[in-house]
Protein backbone atom coordinates (compact mmCIF):
# COMPACT_ATOMS: atom_id res chain seq x y z
CA UNK A 1 0.00 0.00 0.00
CA UNK A 2 2.99 2.38 0.67
CA UNK A 3 4.51 2.26 -2.68
CA UNK A 4 1.45 2.54 -4.18
CA UNK A 5 0.97 6.15 -2.29
CA UNK A 6 4.22 6.71 -3.19
CA UNK A 7 3.01 7.26 -6.53
CA UNK A 8 -0.74 7.95 -5.89
CA UNK A 9 0.25 11.42 -3.80
CA UNK A 10 2.71 12.61 -6.98
CA UNK A 11 -0.19 11.98 -9.21
CA UNK A 12 -3.02 13.78 -7.26
CA UNK A 13 -0.96 16.39 -6.56
CA UNK A 14 -0.13 16.59 -10.17
CA UNK A 15 -3.89 16.84 -11.12
CA UNK A 16 -4.45 19.43 -8.49
CA UNK A 17 -1.69 21.33 -9.97
CA UNK A 18 -2.73 20.90 -13.55
CA UNK A 19 -6.45 22.30 -11.98
CA UNK A 20 -4.25 25.79 -10.37
CA UNK A 21 -2.13 26.22 -13.38
CA UNK A 22 -4.91 26.11 -15.98
CA UNK A 23 -7.12 28.32 -14.00
CA UNK A 24 -3.87 31.00 -12.36
CA UNK A 25 -5.13 29.97 -8.87
CA UNK A 26 -1.77 31.05 -7.46
CA UNK A 27 -0.32 33.82 -9.42
CA UNK A 28 1.76 34.96 -6.20
CA UNK A 29 5.02 32.31 -6.49
CA UNK A 30 4.60 33.19 -9.99
CA UNK A 31 4.76 36.73 -9.74
CA UNK A 32 7.69 36.16 -7.48
CA UNK A 33 9.97 34.29 -9.55
CA UNK A 34 9.39 36.62 -12.66
CA UNK A 35 9.86 39.38 -10.69
CA UNK A 36 13.40 38.23 -8.93
CA UNK A 37 14.75 35.90 -11.18
CA UNK A 38 13.68 36.52 -14.81
CA UNK A 39 13.21 40.22 -14.94
CA UNK A 40 16.76 42.21 -15.33
CA UNK A 41 17.77 45.56 -16.13
CA UNK A 42 19.03 47.06 -19.35
CA UNK A 43 20.12 50.44 -21.00
CA UNK A 44 17.29 53.20 -21.67
CA UNK A 45 16.84 54.72 -24.64
CA UNK A 46 18.64 58.12 -24.76
CA UNK A 47 15.67 59.76 -27.15
CA UNK A 48 13.59 59.04 -24.43
CA UNK A 49 13.65 62.06 -21.18
CA UNK A 50 11.39 62.53 -18.62
CA UNK A 51 10.84 66.73 -17.34
CA UNK A 52 10.37 66.04 -13.52
CA UNK A 53 8.14 68.54 -11.37
CA UNK A 54 10.79 67.66 -8.94
CA UNK A 55 11.67 69.10 -5.71
CA UNK A 56 13.68 71.45 -7.21
CA UNK A 57 10.80 72.69 -8.81
CA UNK A 58 8.69 72.75 -5.64
CA UNK A 59 11.36 74.97 -4.34
CA UNK A 60 11.44 77.60 -6.89
CA UNK A 61 7.98 77.90 -7.93
CA UNK A 62 5.77 76.50 -4.37
CA UNK A 63 3.66 74.00 -3.13
CA UNK A 64 1.49 71.97 -5.58
CA UNK A 65 -0.55 73.04 -7.58
CA UNK A 66 1.00 75.35 -9.97
CA UNK A 67 -0.32 78.56 -11.65
CA UNK A 68 -0.60 76.78 -15.29
CA UNK A 69 1.33 79.03 -17.68
CA UNK A 70 4.11 77.08 -15.67
CA UNK A 71 3.07 74.07 -17.77
CA UNK A 72 2.26 76.13 -20.43
CA UNK A 73 5.93 77.23 -20.89
CA UNK A 74 7.51 74.40 -20.60
CA UNK A 75 5.13 72.86 -23.64
CA UNK A 76 6.41 75.81 -25.98
CA UNK A 77 10.17 75.66 -24.84
CA UNK A 78 10.13 72.04 -25.27
CA UNK A 79 8.15 72.30 -28.58
CA UNK A 80 10.46 74.93 -30.01
CA UNK A 81 13.60 72.86 -28.85
CA UNK A 82 12.20 70.34 -31.44
CA UNK A 83 10.80 67.37 -29.39
CA UNK A 84 9.19 64.76 -31.99
CA UNK A 85 6.18 63.57 -28.95
CA UNK A 86 5.23 65.18 -25.90
CA UNK A 87 3.30 63.58 -23.20
CA UNK A 88 2.13 65.11 -20.14
CA UNK A 89 0.76 63.07 -17.39
CA UNK A 90 -0.88 65.49 -15.25
CA UNK A 91 -5.00 65.83 -15.16
CA UNK A 92 -6.62 68.81 -16.08
CA UNK A 93 -10.30 68.23 -15.91
CA UNK A 94 -11.54 71.66 -14.79
CA UNK A 95 -10.73 75.29 -15.17
CA UNK A 96 -8.21 76.30 -13.07
CA UNK A 97 -8.29 79.41 -10.45
CA UNK A 98 -7.40 81.80 -12.78
CA UNK A 99 -8.77 82.15 -16.31
CA UNK A 100 -5.78 83.83 -18.25
CA UNK A 101 -3.07 80.54 -16.95
CA UNK A 102 -6.05 78.84 -18.97
CA UNK A 103 -5.84 80.25 -21.84
CA UNK A 104 -2.17 80.33 -21.88
CA UNK A 105 -1.95 76.62 -21.70
CA UNK A 106 -4.54 76.24 -24.72
CA UNK A 107 -2.55 78.62 -26.48
CA UNK A 108 0.77 76.49 -26.25
CA UNK A 109 -1.48 73.32 -26.71
CA UNK A 110 -2.93 74.99 -29.95
CA UNK A 111 0.49 75.47 -31.12
CA UNK A 112 1.58 71.78 -31.72
CA UNK A 113 0.69 68.20 -32.53
CA UNK A 114 3.30 66.66 -31.08
CA UNK A 115 1.49 67.11 -27.56
CA UNK A 116 -0.70 64.44 -25.79
CA UNK A 117 -2.50 65.37 -22.74
CA UNK A 118 -4.21 63.21 -19.67
CA UNK A 119 -7.54 61.91 -19.38
CA UNK A 120 -8.93 59.71 -17.08
CA UNK A 121 -10.94 56.73 -17.10
CA UNK A 122 -13.47 55.03 -13.92
CA UNK A 123 -14.83 51.62 -14.47
CA UNK A 124 -17.52 49.87 -12.32
CA UNK A 125 -15.23 46.51 -12.33
CA UNK A 126 -11.72 46.80 -12.60
CA UNK A 127 -11.47 43.78 -14.26
CA UNK A 128 -13.24 44.57 -16.89
CA UNK A 129 -11.89 47.62 -18.51
CA UNK A 130 -15.19 48.77 -19.96
CA UNK A 131 -15.39 52.60 -18.20
CA UNK A 132 -18.36 53.88 -17.10
CA UNK A 133 -17.47 57.26 -17.40
CA UNK A 134 -14.42 59.73 -19.41
CA UNK A 135 -13.61 62.40 -18.42
CA UNK A 136 -10.80 64.10 -20.51
CA UNK A 137 -9.19 68.24 -19.90
CA UNK A 138 -11.63 70.86 -19.49
CA UNK A 139 -13.55 71.76 -22.92
CA UNK A 140 -11.13 74.67 -24.37
CA UNK A 141 -8.35 72.52 -23.54
CA UNK A 142 -9.71 69.59 -24.90
CA UNK A 143 -10.82 70.89 -28.21
CA UNK A 144 -6.65 71.35 -29.37
CA UNK A 145 -5.15 68.54 -27.99
CA UNK A 146 -4.81 64.86 -28.13
CA UNK A 147 -5.55 62.55 -24.62
CA UNK A 148 -4.64 59.79 -23.84
CA UNK A 149 -5.81 57.74 -20.03
CA UNK A 150 -3.56 57.43 -17.38
CA UNK A 151 -5.27 54.87 -15.58
CA UNK A 152 -3.49 51.97 -14.68
CA UNK A 153 -4.14 48.31 -13.53
CA UNK A 154 -2.00 46.27 -10.51
CA UNK A 155 -1.90 43.09 -9.49
CA UNK A 156 -3.79 41.61 -6.40
CA UNK A 157 0.27 42.33 -4.83
CA UNK A 158 -0.07 45.64 -5.32
CA UNK A 159 2.86 45.22 -8.14
CA UNK A 160 2.20 46.88 -12.15
CA UNK A 161 3.00 44.52 -14.22
CA UNK A 162 1.33 44.53 -17.29
CA UNK A 163 0.32 48.01 -19.03
CA UNK A 164 -3.08 48.56 -20.26
CA UNK A 165 -3.50 50.30 -23.88
CA UNK A 166 -6.86 50.30 -24.47
CA UNK A 167 -10.67 50.70 -22.79
CA UNK A 168 -13.67 50.57 -24.24
CA UNK A 169 -16.40 53.92 -23.34
CA UNK A 170 -19.59 53.59 -24.95
CA UNK A 171 -18.97 52.61 -28.55
CA UNK A 172 -15.63 54.52 -28.26
CA UNK A 173 -12.13 53.00 -27.63
CA UNK A 174 -10.28 55.06 -26.00
CA UNK A 175 -6.06 54.71 -26.05
CA UNK A 176 -3.52 55.36 -23.16
CA UNK A 177 -1.16 58.13 -22.89
CA UNK A 178 2.26 56.53 -23.50
CA UNK A 179 0.45 54.86 -26.38
CA UNK A 180 -0.82 58.27 -28.20
CA UNK A 181 2.30 59.16 -27.34
CA UNK A 182 3.40 56.44 -29.24
CA UNK A 183 1.62 56.67 -32.02
CA UNK A 184 2.47 60.83 -32.28
CA UNK A 185 6.06 59.86 -32.47
CA UNK A 186 5.79 57.28 -35.17
CA UNK A 187 3.73 59.63 -37.11
CA UNK A 188 6.33 62.69 -36.61
CA UNK A 189 9.39 60.44 -37.61
CA UNK A 190 7.73 58.81 -40.16
CA UNK A 191 7.80 55.25 -38.85
CA UNK A 192 5.67 52.60 -39.25
CA UNK A 193 3.90 51.69 -36.20
CA UNK A 194 3.11 48.04 -35.32
CA UNK A 195 0.07 48.88 -33.13
CA UNK A 196 -2.06 46.47 -34.42
CA UNK A 197 -0.14 43.09 -33.90
CA UNK A 198 1.04 44.03 -29.98
CA UNK A 199 0.81 40.60 -28.06
CA UNK A 200 -2.37 41.94 -25.51
CA UNK A 201 -3.83 39.72 -23.25
CA UNK A 202 -8.04 39.54 -23.26
CA UNK A 203 -8.03 42.89 -21.15
CA UNK A 204 -6.24 44.28 -23.70
CA UNK A 205 -2.94 44.27 -21.89
CA UNK A 206 0.24 43.54 -22.34
CA UNK A 207 3.89 43.27 -20.03
CA UNK A 208 5.53 45.43 -19.01
CA UNK A 209 9.55 44.96 -19.51
CA UNK A 210 10.81 47.61 -17.23
CA UNK A 211 14.05 48.82 -18.38
CA UNK A 212 15.22 49.55 -14.97
CA UNK A 213 14.23 51.51 -11.08
CA UNK A 214 13.25 54.62 -10.73
CA UNK A 215 15.60 57.35 -12.14
CA UNK A 216 17.17 55.10 -14.72
CA UNK A 217 15.70 57.36 -17.71
CA UNK A 218 17.24 60.85 -18.08
CA UNK A 219 15.19 63.10 -16.29
CA UNK A 220 15.49 66.86 -16.11
CA UNK A 221 13.88 69.54 -13.53
CA UNK A 222 10.92 71.41 -15.25
CA UNK A 223 12.58 74.92 -13.58
CA UNK A 224 15.61 74.05 -15.65
CA UNK A 225 13.91 73.61 -18.82
CA UNK A 226 11.64 76.76 -18.24
CA UNK A 227 14.62 78.92 -17.98
CA UNK A 228 16.35 77.26 -20.59
CA UNK A 229 19.45 75.82 -18.62
CA UNK A 230 19.29 72.88 -20.92
CA UNK A 231 21.24 71.92 -24.16
CA UNK A 232 18.32 72.21 -26.41
CA UNK A 233 19.40 69.26 -28.65
CA UNK A 234 18.65 67.19 -26.42
CA UNK A 235 15.09 67.89 -27.07
CA UNK A 236 16.07 67.50 -30.93
CA UNK A 237 13.54 64.25 -32.29
CA UNK A 238 12.63 63.59 -28.24
CA UNK A 239 10.00 61.72 -26.77
CA UNK A 240 9.40 63.94 -23.78
CA UNK A 241 7.13 63.54 -20.76
CA UNK A 242 6.41 65.77 -17.96
CA UNK A 243 4.94 64.51 -14.54
CA UNK A 244 5.35 64.26 -10.90
CA UNK A 245 8.51 63.86 -9.93
CA UNK A 246 9.11 64.85 -6.18
CA UNK A 247 6.14 63.47 -3.44
CA UNK A 248 4.83 67.08 -3.05
CA UNK A 249 2.93 67.27 -6.28
CA UNK A 250 0.18 64.89 -4.48
CA UNK A 251 1.80 60.91 -6.33
CA UNK A 252 3.47 58.08 -4.47
CA UNK A 253 4.04 55.99 -7.50
CA UNK A 254 3.52 52.49 -8.01
CA UNK A 255 5.68 49.61 -7.32
CA UNK A 256 6.80 47.33 -10.08
CA UNK A 257 7.73 43.86 -11.17
CA UNK A 258 11.60 44.77 -11.23
CA UNK A 259 11.82 46.84 -7.65
CA UNK A 260 9.18 45.86 -5.24
CA UNK A 261 11.04 47.87 -2.66
CA UNK A 262 11.01 51.51 -4.28
CA UNK A 263 7.80 53.05 -5.84
CA UNK A 264 8.44 54.41 -9.60
CA UNK A 265 6.64 57.73 -10.22
CA UNK A 266 4.02 56.66 -13.28
CA UNK A 267 6.17 59.51 -15.94
CA UNK A 268 8.48 56.72 -15.43
CA UNK A 269 5.90 53.81 -15.89
CA UNK A 270 5.00 55.62 -19.09
CA UNK A 271 8.66 56.28 -20.16
CA UNK A 272 8.97 52.05 -20.27
CA UNK A 273 6.01 51.46 -21.83
CA UNK A 274 7.11 53.33 -24.72
CA UNK A 275 10.49 52.21 -24.96
CA UNK A 276 8.59 48.34 -25.27
CA UNK A 277 6.57 49.95 -27.61
CA UNK A 278 9.31 51.51 -29.75
CA UNK A 279 11.80 48.03 -29.71
CA UNK A 280 8.90 46.29 -30.87
CA UNK A 281 9.98 43.17 -28.79
CA UNK A 282 7.70 41.96 -26.19
CA UNK A 283 7.37 39.49 -23.22
CA UNK A 284 4.45 37.18 -24.36
CA UNK A 285 2.50 34.49 -21.87
CA UNK A 286 3.44 31.23 -22.75
CA UNK A 287 0.77 29.17 -24.45
CA UNK A 288 -1.18 27.24 -21.72
CA UNK A 289 -0.66 23.72 -23.43
CA UNK A 290 3.70 24.46 -22.82
CA UNK A 291 3.08 25.18 -19.35
CA UNK A 292 1.05 22.11 -19.19
CA UNK A 293 3.95 19.97 -20.65
CA UNK A 294 6.35 20.99 -19.03
CA UNK A 295 4.29 20.47 -15.23
CA UNK A 296 3.46 16.60 -16.50
CA UNK A 297 7.17 16.38 -17.70
CA UNK A 298 7.79 17.26 -13.80
CA UNK A 299 5.02 15.44 -12.35
CA UNK A 300 5.99 12.25 -14.26
CA UNK A 301 9.64 12.36 -13.15
CA UNK A 302 8.34 13.01 -9.64
CA UNK A 303 6.54 9.74 -10.01
CA UNK A 304 8.86 8.03 -11.06
CA UNK A 305 11.62 8.67 -9.32
CA UNK A 306 10.24 9.53 -5.79
CA UNK A 307 9.22 6.17 -4.41
CA UNK A 308 12.79 4.85 -5.05
CA UNK A 309 14.79 6.96 -3.23
CA UNK A 310 15.37 8.14 0.27
CA UNK A 311 14.68 11.66 1.27
CA UNK A 312 18.21 13.57 0.86
CA UNK A 313 18.64 12.55 -2.64
CA UNK A 314 15.09 13.25 -3.21
CA UNK A 315 15.77 16.93 -1.71
CA UNK A 316 18.88 17.04 -4.32
CA UNK A 317 16.59 15.92 -6.74
CA UNK A 318 13.51 18.56 -5.88
CA UNK A 319 16.94 21.38 -6.06
CA UNK A 320 18.12 20.03 -8.86
CA UNK A 321 14.51 20.40 -10.87
CA UNK A 322 13.70 23.45 -9.19
CA UNK A 323 17.05 24.99 -10.77
CA UNK A 324 15.94 22.94 -14.14
CA UNK A 325 12.89 24.50 -14.40
CA UNK A 326 13.63 28.41 -13.07
CA UNK A 327 16.70 27.88 -15.66
CA UNK A 328 14.96 26.73 -18.56
CA UNK A 329 12.45 30.00 -17.89
CA UNK A 330 15.38 32.61 -17.43
CA UNK A 331 16.43 31.35 -21.46
CA UNK A 332 12.93 31.58 -22.72
CA UNK A 333 12.58 34.89 -21.20
CA UNK A 334 15.67 36.38 -22.09
CA UNK A 335 16.02 34.47 -25.84
CA UNK A 336 12.81 33.92 -27.03
CA UNK A 337 10.34 36.42 -24.71
CA UNK A 338 8.15 33.54 -23.41
CA UNK A 339 7.22 34.21 -19.96
CA UNK A 340 6.80 30.17 -18.58
CA UNK A 341 4.01 29.55 -15.52
CA UNK A 342 7.17 28.52 -13.42
CA UNK A 343 5.43 29.51 -10.07
CA UNK A 344 3.33 26.68 -10.12
CA UNK A 345 5.79 24.14 -11.16
CA UNK A 346 8.13 24.86 -8.34
CA UNK A 347 5.40 24.68 -5.83
CA UNK A 348 4.60 21.68 -6.83
CA UNK A 349 7.96 20.06 -6.65
CA UNK A 350 8.56 21.17 -3.07
CA UNK A 351 5.01 20.32 -1.77
CA UNK A 352 5.84 16.78 -3.64
CA UNK A 353 9.07 16.38 -1.94
CA UNK A 354 7.43 17.50 1.44
CA UNK A 355 4.58 15.03 0.72
CA UNK A 356 7.19 12.23 0.21
CA UNK A 357 9.27 13.23 3.33
CA UNK A 358 6.07 13.12 5.35
CA UNK A 359 5.01 9.48 3.95
CA UNK A 360 8.63 8.92 4.16
CA UNK A 361 8.15 9.70 8.48
CA UNK A 362 4.77 7.86 8.67
CA UNK A 363 6.10 4.54 7.08
CA UNK A 364 9.19 5.13 9.31
CA UNK A 365 6.77 5.54 12.33
CA UNK A 366 4.63 2.24 10.81
CA UNK A 367 7.78 0.18 10.65
CA UNK A 368 8.62 1.40 14.13
CA UNK A 369 5.66 0.64 15.68
CA UNK A 370 5.57 -2.91 13.90
CA UNK A 371 8.95 -3.31 15.49
CA UNK A 372 7.20 -2.54 18.91
CA UNK A 373 4.52 -4.90 18.59
CA UNK A 374 6.71 -7.76 17.68
CA UNK A 375 9.44 -6.79 19.67
CA UNK A 376 7.41 -5.88 22.45
CA UNK A 377 6.31 -9.21 22.50
CA UNK A 378 9.59 -10.90 23.34
CA UNK A 379 10.99 -8.15 25.86
CA UNK A 380 10.27 -5.36 28.05
CA UNK A 381 8.80 -2.12 26.24
CA UNK A 382 11.51 0.44 27.52
CA UNK A 383 14.07 -2.25 25.74
CA UNK A 384 12.19 -1.71 22.59
CA UNK A 385 12.38 1.89 23.02
CA UNK A 386 15.71 1.64 23.16
CA UNK A 387 16.45 -0.46 20.84
CA UNK A 388 14.12 1.19 18.25
CA UNK A 389 15.45 4.70 19.07
CA UNK A 390 19.39 3.66 18.57
CA UNK A 391 20.34 3.42 22.16
CA UNK A 392 21.72 0.12 21.15
CA UNK A 393 23.50 -0.61 18.16
CA UNK A 394 22.49 -4.14 16.29
CA UNK A 395 25.12 -5.50 14.74
CA UNK A 396 26.46 -8.95 14.81
CA UNK A 397 28.77 -9.50 17.63
CA UNK A 398 28.55 -9.38 21.30
CA UNK A 399 30.17 -7.88 25.17
CA UNK A 400 30.63 -9.68 27.99
CA UNK A 401 28.73 -7.70 31.10
CA UNK A 402 26.60 -9.38 34.22
CA UNK A 403 23.44 -10.63 33.64
CA UNK A 404 20.64 -12.72 35.89
CA UNK A 405 19.40 -15.69 33.85
CA UNK A 406 16.21 -17.16 34.26
CA UNK A 407 14.82 -20.46 32.78
CA UNK A 408 10.76 -21.61 33.21
CA UNK A 409 9.29 -24.95 32.56
CA UNK A 410 5.92 -26.57 33.01
CA UNK A 411 6.76 -29.97 35.02
CA UNK A 412 4.48 -32.80 33.10
CA UNK A 413 4.02 -31.34 29.76
CA UNK A 414 5.92 -34.00 28.20
CA UNK A 415 3.24 -36.40 29.22
CA UNK A 416 0.44 -34.55 28.25
CA UNK A 417 1.67 -33.35 24.88
CA UNK A 418 1.60 -36.90 23.97
CA UNK A 419 -1.80 -37.79 25.24
CA UNK A 420 -3.26 -34.92 23.42
CA UNK A 421 -3.76 -33.92 20.15
CA UNK A 422 -1.91 -30.42 18.59
CA UNK A 423 -4.52 -27.86 19.07
CA UNK A 424 -5.13 -28.84 22.43
CA UNK A 425 -1.47 -28.43 23.56
CA UNK A 426 -0.68 -25.50 21.52
CA UNK A 427 -3.69 -24.02 23.27
CA UNK A 428 -2.84 -24.94 26.93
CA UNK A 429 0.39 -23.66 26.22
CA UNK A 430 0.09 -20.35 24.76
CA UNK A 431 -2.01 -20.01 28.26
CA UNK A 432 1.44 -20.61 30.25
CA UNK A 433 3.92 -18.70 28.17
CA UNK A 434 1.25 -15.63 28.14
CA UNK A 435 2.37 -15.80 32.09
CA UNK A 436 5.78 -16.11 32.14
CA UNK A 437 5.93 -13.69 29.28
CA UNK A 438 3.88 -11.33 31.30
CA UNK A 439 6.06 -11.77 34.41
CA UNK A 440 9.22 -11.08 32.68
CA UNK A 441 8.37 -8.28 31.14
CA UNK A 442 6.69 -6.27 33.74
CA UNK A 443 10.35 -6.57 35.65
CA UNK A 444 12.60 -5.15 33.16
CA UNK A 445 13.47 -8.45 31.58
CA UNK A 446 13.88 -9.67 27.99
CA UNK A 447 12.82 -12.96 26.38
CA UNK A 448 15.64 -14.54 24.75
CA UNK A 449 13.33 -17.40 23.29
CA UNK A 450 10.71 -20.02 23.52
CA UNK A 451 12.03 -23.41 23.69
CA UNK A 452 9.07 -25.90 23.67
CA UNK A 453 7.15 -25.12 26.36
CA UNK A 454 10.12 -23.56 28.54
CA UNK A 455 10.85 -20.04 28.33
CA UNK A 456 14.50 -18.25 29.08
CA UNK A 457 14.96 -14.75 30.06
CA UNK A 458 17.95 -12.39 30.30
CA UNK A 459 17.59 -9.76 32.69
CA UNK A 460 20.41 -6.85 32.84
CA UNK A 461 20.84 -6.94 29.08
CA UNK A 462 20.39 -5.39 26.67
CA UNK A 463 18.86 -2.73 28.62
CA UNK A 464 20.87 -2.02 32.09
CA UNK A 465 18.52 -2.47 35.28
CA UNK A 466 19.19 -1.94 39.03
CA UNK A 467 18.81 -5.21 41.00
CA UNK A 468 18.68 -7.23 38.20
CA UNK A 469 19.04 -10.43 40.17
CA UNK A 470 16.17 -9.21 42.08
CA UNK A 471 13.68 -8.13 39.32
CA UNK A 472 14.08 -11.69 38.29
CA UNK A 473 13.10 -13.03 41.80
CA UNK A 474 10.41 -10.66 41.06
CA UNK A 475 9.16 -12.28 37.76
CA UNK A 476 9.33 -15.97 39.32
CA UNK A 477 7.48 -14.82 41.99
CA UNK A 478 4.92 -13.10 39.71
CA UNK A 479 4.63 -16.62 37.55
CA UNK A 480 4.22 -18.97 40.82
CA UNK A 481 1.51 -16.68 42.21
CA UNK A 482 -0.11 -16.11 38.95
CA UNK A 483 -0.14 -20.31 38.51
CA UNK A 484 -2.27 -20.60 41.29
CA UNK A 485 -5.67 -19.82 39.51
CA UNK A 486 -3.83 -20.97 35.89
CA UNK A 487 -3.27 -24.02 37.67
CA UNK A 488 -6.86 -24.59 38.89
CA UNK A 489 -8.05 -23.40 35.24
CA UNK A 490 -5.90 -26.27 33.50
CA UNK A 491 -7.03 -28.78 35.94
CA UNK A 492 -10.75 -27.81 35.35
CA UNK A 493 -10.25 -27.39 31.21
CA UNK A 494 -7.55 -30.26 30.92
CA UNK A 495 -7.46 -32.61 33.94
CA UNK A 496 -4.18 -32.54 34.44
CA UNK A 497 -1.39 -31.33 37.36
CA UNK A 498 0.90 -28.91 35.27
CA UNK A 499 2.94 -26.45 37.44
CA UNK A 500 6.21 -24.44 36.81
CA UNK A 501 9.57 -25.22 37.32
CA UNK A 502 12.24 -22.25 37.96
CA UNK A 503 16.04 -21.89 37.83
CA UNK A 504 18.32 -18.21 38.29
CA UNK A 505 21.58 -17.68 38.32
CA UNK A 506 23.48 -14.85 37.92
CA UNK A 507 27.04 -13.95 36.21
CA UNK A 508 29.08 -13.14 33.94
CA UNK A 509 27.99 -14.16 30.06
CA UNK A 510 28.56 -12.95 26.39
CA UNK A 511 25.56 -11.35 25.19
CA UNK A 512 24.28 -9.25 21.48
CA UNK A 513 23.62 -10.85 18.46
CA UNK A 514 24.55 -14.05 17.45
CA UNK A 515 24.34 -15.96 14.08
CA UNK A 516 24.88 -14.61 10.60
CA UNK A 517 24.75 -11.10 8.72
CA UNK A 518 21.22 -12.38 7.40
CA UNK A 519 20.13 -13.98 10.18
CA UNK A 520 20.78 -12.99 13.67
CA UNK A 521 19.23 -13.92 17.16
CA UNK A 522 19.72 -11.82 20.16
CA UNK A 523 20.76 -14.23 23.08
CA UNK A 524 23.48 -14.72 26.17
CA UNK A 525 25.80 -17.76 25.52
CA UNK A 526 28.51 -18.80 28.83
CA UNK A 527 28.39 -21.12 32.18
CA UNK A 528 25.90 -18.86 34.18
CA UNK A 529 23.03 -19.53 31.48
CA UNK A 530 24.03 -23.30 31.47
CA UNK A 531 23.95 -23.40 35.25
CA UNK A 532 20.32 -21.40 35.30
CA UNK A 533 19.51 -24.19 33.11
CA UNK A 534 20.82 -26.81 35.05
CA UNK A 535 18.80 -25.49 38.11
CA UNK A 536 15.56 -25.14 35.95
CA UNK A 537 15.64 -29.22 35.12
CA UNK A 538 16.27 -29.63 38.81
CA UNK A 539 13.31 -27.53 40.04
CA UNK A 540 10.19 -29.27 41.20
CA UNK A 541 7.14 -28.41 40.29
CA UNK A 542 6.27 -24.88 41.77
CA UNK A 543 9.92 -24.38 42.84
CA UNK A 544 12.38 -21.53 42.48
CA UNK A 545 15.98 -22.63 42.79
CA UNK A 546 18.07 -20.08 42.87
CA UNK A 547 22.31 -20.18 42.92
CA UNK A 548 24.54 -18.73 45.43
CA UNK A 549 25.71 -16.08 43.58
CA UNK A 550 22.06 -15.13 42.80
CA UNK A 551 21.11 -15.30 46.62
CA UNK A 552 24.32 -13.43 47.63
CA UNK A 553 23.03 -10.28 45.61
CA UNK A 554 19.59 -10.48 47.10
CA UNK A 555 19.78 -12.05 50.57
CA UNK A 556 18.16 -9.06 52.33
CA UNK A 557 14.89 -8.91 49.87
CA UNK A 558 13.82 -12.31 50.39
CA UNK A 559 12.93 -15.46 51.96
CA UNK A 560 14.84 -18.75 51.17
CA UNK A 561 15.20 -22.88 52.40
CA UNK A 562 19.09 -23.87 51.88
CA UNK A 563 18.93 -26.88 49.63
CA UNK A 564 22.36 -27.43 49.94
CA UNK A 565 25.05 -28.20 47.07
CA UNK A 566 24.21 -29.26 43.65
CA UNK A 567 26.33 -31.58 42.15
CA UNK A 568 25.78 -30.92 37.86
CA UNK A 569 27.58 -32.46 34.93
CA UNK A 570 31.02 -31.09 33.62
CA UNK A 571 31.29 -28.95 37.07
CA UNK A 572 34.42 -30.58 39.27
CA UNK A 573 33.02 -27.89 42.54
CA UNK A 574 29.01 -28.15 43.62
CA UNK A 575 26.24 -25.53 43.22
CA UNK A 576 25.02 -23.98 45.93
CA UNK A 577 21.03 -23.48 45.75
CA UNK A 578 18.25 -22.16 47.87
CA UNK A 579 14.22 -22.61 47.01
CA UNK A 580 12.77 -18.84 47.14
CA UNK A 581 9.70 -19.51 49.47
CA UNK A 582 8.61 -15.81 50.09
CA UNK A 583 9.61 -12.01 49.15
CA UNK A 584 10.39 -9.64 52.33
CA UNK A 585 8.07 -6.42 52.51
Amino acid sequence: MIKKLKIIIPLFLLIIFIFIQYFSLIPIVDNLIHDDFLSGERKPMENIIIVGMDERSIREIGTWPWPRFFMADAIERITEMGAAAIGVNVWYDVHGAVAEYDDRLVEAASKTDRLVLASMAYFSDAHEFIAQDYIPPFPELDDVVQTGFINVHTDSDGVLRRALTSIRFGDITLQSLPYEVYRTYCRVMGIESDIDNLPLDDYGRFVINYVGRSGTFTHLSLWGVVNDEYNPALFENAIVLIGPYAAGIGESGFLTSIDRGMSTYSVEINANIIQNLLEGRFKVDAPWWLDMLFLVILGLIIIIIFPRVKPLPSAVITVVLIVIQIGGAKLAYDQFDIILKTGDAVLFLIICYFASLALGILVARQEKNHIHGLFGRFVAPEVVSELVSGGVEIKLGGVEKEITVLFVDIRGFTAFSEANPAEKVVNMVNRYLALTSRSIQENGGTIDKYIGDATMAVFNAPHDIENHAFKAILAAWAMKEGSIELHKEIVRDYGVDLQFGIGINTGTAVVGNMGSDFRMDYTAIGDTVNTAARLESNAQKGQIIISDATYQMVKDKIKVSDMGVLNVKNKQVGIQIYEVIGINN
